[in-house]
């Protein structure tokens, strides 16, 4: 049989960057090939060089950068030292790129349509412009793109996150290279819609005689998308496997150790294996292998000598002194410890939300929401982008006034409540907000931001200082961090900053709006860890909003489920999660990644489009344009949120009690295929 060839081959990459203080080396000696039509995936924490890898083998790094390598070929080209001229010749044509924030990507000033054929133009002068405008149209509809007709003519601004994604993707695909390096590619995006951008990377995977790269933390993303992972750790590659042997049996410490860090969907609850400590700033930074400050199996050699990669079978690679030992243990989690007993019983009414509602002109943010918590509970809140989660937080917290409405905190009404009296009322209730870098003030120190709301509520200095250190130490950092600024911080260290500010004054409530979406897995699991402890010793009633069902279900006792202002489905979490009764939720629940290449399902549920104008819901059931079982009844009617179970299992939907039609959901599908990508004549 005759071997397949290396698309892309790189060969002792070396990447440092000029700085104030000096060169910082990012990446160091790798070599990895992909081969035609391969499926690979590159894994790592921030900073561990994935994304610079990939950039300097297109030639993309800045002018800073210092690049070394033996060699990097393209076709069999060596691209070490050609020209900015050649380059550009092969960008688009040979090897494309997704960039993780589609709308930097995209020109605001140019028409979508002109821009996914830009490539084309731009390489071929001679294409005419109605051949241009149909290659635009056709590789929109590839990619899943509602009424493209319409879309090609439209703005970025006009599209929704998902849909600039598609257009990102046809324009790699414009023309028609051989490789696709798609640099975290679902990352800021709902679970709906990372579902059906995977839907798009896999049938360009299937379908188009494409390789494809995936840059990525999201080991669910792995799972869905890769034939074979690379995993990547401070600059260097620690190990190469196929994809169903990193999930049964991780080689490396570094490997397992993100596996387990991972909430799952349907795993049982259990604490989180998180890694200690952070990635070395450098990747000379530290003697031996790099990964031995954080590796429990570390011993006195891995602290001297640094181990080479080195393959221990035809299809594997790994660079660890004690990786047979590893091997042995595999990615059993069976020994964790569970979470179950260690809730604490919930108590009275905290939160009473009644008839709520937000009116942005004709928009209904919120619209008719009623909603309790109870202390010592967690009730998690999940939704798409624009269902109107962090609106409803927003008012809990007297941040925005409800058009109607009640809000009740511990028993004191807070609709209607104005300055010093709307003041004292938000000492029981505190927010962490999603991005802790801009919620926390730069020119203060990390004890000074601690300290404001105490100071704020007139406290004494002496316990102002003792709740402050009582505080810092509560969310796992030490002293000498309260004479820090944010900046010297990293991203999970602010996230715990933030969640001991909130915590200050002993609120009956906390709100959490998405803590954990921009975060490493590894980083993720020490937060969630921090708040499953601070659970256990505190009466406060928490609401965990997120898109990310894995978590949710990890912290959730209750779960509520939001479209379009409103409530749809709320119960028990594990009931929700066995039982959905919604086809919003079962799309939501059959949207997250698999937990195991084997898991890998086409014919899910996986809802399509993007949700309508909230400006013009439709009538009836809002949901009916994008639910497989709406009919007349629910065009004509809207459900009511009615009880389904003793347990308080509530369902807004005309089919709650239809279980053999909500089954088909699982198993047949909601949306009409897509077009299948072609090579153009």
């Amino acid at each position: 049989m005759k071997p397949i060839p290396d698309i892309l081959a790189v060969e002792n990459l070396s990447v440092s960057f000029r700085t104030e203080d000096g060169l910082r080396h990012v990446v160091d000696g790798v070599s990895m090939s992909i081969k035609s039509g391969e499926a690979v995936a590159v894994v790592g924490e921030s900073g561990s060089g994935k994304s610079v890898t990939m950039l300097a083998a297109m030639g993309l790094l800045p002018p800073t950068a210092i690049i070394k390598a033996d060699a990097i070929t393209l076709n069999g080209e060596d691209l070490v030292g050609a020209t900015d001229t050649r380059l550009a010749t092969l960008r688009g044509t040979e090897i494309s790129m997704v960039f993780q924030n589609p709308m930097t990507s995209l020109n605001p000033t140019m028409r979508i349509g002109e821009q996914v054929s830009e490539t084309i133009a731009v390489h071929d002068a001679s294409v005419r412009q109605d051949t241009l405008n149909a290659i635009a149209l056709r590789l929109l509809g590839e990619t899943g793109m509602p009424n493209p007709e319409l879309r090609v003519t439209q703005f970025p601004h006009e599209f929704s996150g998902g849909m600039r994604q598609r257009a990102v993707i046809a324009m790699a695909l414009a023309g028609e290279p051989g490789i696709i390096i798609a640099d975290e590619p679902t990352t800021a995006l709902d679970v709906t819609v990372q579902a059906q951008i995977v839907g798009v990377i896999r049938d360009l995977q299937e379908n188009h005689a494409v390789a494809s790269v995936v840059i990525t933390h999201d080991l669910g993303l792995v799972a869905e998308l890769s034939e074979r992972v690379i995993v990547m750790y401070a600059g260097r590659v620690v190990e190469e496997t196929p994809v169903a042997d990193l999930f049964d049996a991780p080689a490396h410490p570094y490997t397992r150790a993100l596996l387990e860090s991972r909430p799952s969907s349907t795993r049982d609850k259990a604490r989180l294996a998180s890694i200690p400590g952070l990635p070395p700033s450098s990747a000379d930074a530290v003697s031996g292998c790099p990964f031995h400050p954080r590796c429990e199996h570390a011993i006195d050699i891995c602290k001297t000598d640094r181990p080479t990669l080195a393959r221990f079978s035809d299809t594997r690679a790994v660079a660890c002194h004690r990786y047979e030992e590893i091997l042995k243990i595999g990615a059993d989690t069976s020994d964790a410890i569970s979470l179950t007993q260690d809730r604490k019983a919930v108590g009275d009414v905290v939160l009473k939300i009644e008839d709520l509602t937000k009116s942005f002109g004709s928009v209904h943010a919120v619209n008719g929401v009623n909603l309790e918590l109870r202390r010592g509970e967690t009730l998690g809140l999940a939704g798409e982008s624009g269902c109107g989660k962090s609106t409803l937080a927003r008012l809990a917290m007297g941040l925005s006034t409800p058009t109607t409405g009640k809000i009740e905190v511990d028993g004191r009404q807070l609709s209607g409540l104005k300055g010093r009296a709307l003041r004292d009322a938000r000492r029981d209730i505190q927010m962490v907000f999603q991005d802790p870098t801009s919620s926390l003030d730069r020119r203060m120190t990390i004890g000074a931001i601690i300290a404001e709301p105490m100071q704020i509520a007139g406290w004494a200095p002496k316990r102002i200082a003792e709740k402050t250190a009582e505080l810092i130490k509560s969310v796992g950092l030490a002293d000498h961090y309260l004479n820090r600024r944010p900046s010297e911080l990293s991203g999970g260290q602010r996230q715990r900053v933030g969640i001991a500010r909130a915590l200050a004054l002993d609120p009956q409530v906390v709100l959490l709006d998405e803590p954990t979406s921009a975060l490493d897995v590894s980083v993720q699991a020490q937060v969630v860890n921090l708040l499953d402890d601070l659970r256990s010793t505190s009466d406060a009633g928490y609401i965990f909003i997120a898109h990310d069902l894995g978590v949710l279900r990890h912290v959730s006792d209750r779960i509520a489920i939001m479209y379009l202002g409103k409530l749809v489905e709320i119960g028990p979490c594990e009931e929700v999660f066995a039982f959905p009764r919604h086809p919003y939720t079962r799309a939501l629940l059959a949207s997250i990644p698999a937990d195991h290449p084997k898991d890998r399902t086409k014919g899910k549920f996986v809802v399509s489009g993007a949700p309508p104008n909230p400006a013009n819901i439709p009538s009836g059931c809002s949901f009916r344009k994008r639910c497989p079982l709406a009919d007349e009844r629910c065009s004509a009617q809207v459900p009511e949120l009615t009880d389904v179970s003793s347990s308080g299992h509530r369902v807004s939907c005309h089919y709650r009690d239809d279980l053999d039609r909500l089954a088909t959901l699982a198993t047949t599908g909601g949306q009409k295929p897509r077009p299948k990508i072609t090579k153009s004549p």
